[in-house]
């Protein structure tokens, strides 16, 4: 699948098609401008600058920027652009890495959250993924992560006024604690129970 490193092939590939099916004749410019906003950028210029930062990053097994570092990115279904925004991003507090219609125009949503070492794909895409999948997410900190999400979700509407984000429960292998997405997909955030192993992990809230 092609990423936003690609962004020049894929200017290219578009110059040539539009010439060759519709006898639309644009400059390598115009088609990179295209290209941008299809990864949810302004113009060429912002997402060239965001290529060069990424390039720098070096390869330490760190998700960085975009997760670009990520070796598994599991692909989620969603149905509503507006209500994945509430969710993933206002709600959980994952920041937009780029998103936008899959192949341009009207067609279906694609796109990449990442926070800490986790990076996930959201697609309306039909033929991708069917809703229902589990992602396992460690982390250190459950417990504050608990308390902040409760105290969000009296701005952010996810869910009705009585309903509480659910408590962290204990396990063999550490504290889990389970939300569902608004498209039946579950998250399972997990801190284990090892501080050593804990050390090693990103901190989604302040102690």
């Amino acid at each position: 699948m092609r990423t936003f490193r690609d962004a020049k092939t894929m200017a290219k590939a578009l110059r040539t098609e539009l010439a060759d099916r519709r006898g639309v004749d644009l400059t390598h410019s115009e088609c990179l401008e295209i290209v941008a906003r299809q990864f949810g950028f302004d113009d060429w210029n912002v997402l060239a600058a965001k290529t060069a930062e990424l390039s720098s990053i070096d390869g330490d097994g760190s998700a960085g920027a975009w997760g670009a570092r990520a070796s598994t990115i599991p692909v989620l279904r969603v149905f509503s652009v507006e209500n994945a925004r509430e969710f993933y991003l206002d709600f959980l507090g994952f920041a937009l890495d780029f998103g936008g219609p899959n192949n341009g125009g009207d067609s279906p949503f694609y796109g990449q959250v990442s926070r800490g070492h986790s990076t996930l794909h959201l697609t309306e895409v039909a033929y991708d993924p069917y809703p229902g999948a589990t992602v396992f997410i460690w982390l250190d900190g459950v417990n504050d992560l608990h308390h902040e999400l409760n105290e969000r979700r009296e701005t952010v509407k996810v869910w009705g006024p009585a309903v509480w984000a659910p408590m962290p429960e204990e396990t063999a292998f550490g504290t889990v604690m389970t939300i569902a997405d608004p498209f039946g997909n579950t998250l399972r955030f997990t801190e284990p129970a090892d501080p050593k192993e804990r050390a090693a992990l990103p901190r989604w809230s302040a102690p």
